[in-house]
């Protein structure tokens, strides 16, 4: 599978819980902007929070794990297990 070039547009989401929401869920995008700033901004997020969180590039969703082993591979050369 290809991966995304780091420079790729990209959007960091997170899940809200909200009474009003029809599903009581909504989503809202927290951040708009080069994949690696948002694979930086997921992997800041506390730990606890990061199930809530992921990023849409380029036709896929990365989460918390996917955002670690890409981070992990464009800094080591690290092949990437799963990805987008």
């Amino acid at each position: 599978m290809r991966l995304p070039p780091m420079h790729a547009p990209a959007e960091l989401r997170r899940r809200i819980a909200d009474t009003v929401a029809p599903a009581g869920v909504r989503v809202v995008t927290v951040a708009r902007g080069s994949l690696v700033l948002m694979v930086h901004g997921l992997c800041a997020v506390e730990p606890m929070q990061r199930s809530d969180c992921w990023i849409e590039a380029g036709g896929g969703t990365l989460d918390a794990e996917d955002a670690q082993a890409l981070l992990q591979h464009w800094t080591t050369g690290a092949p990437v297990g799963r990805c987008v």
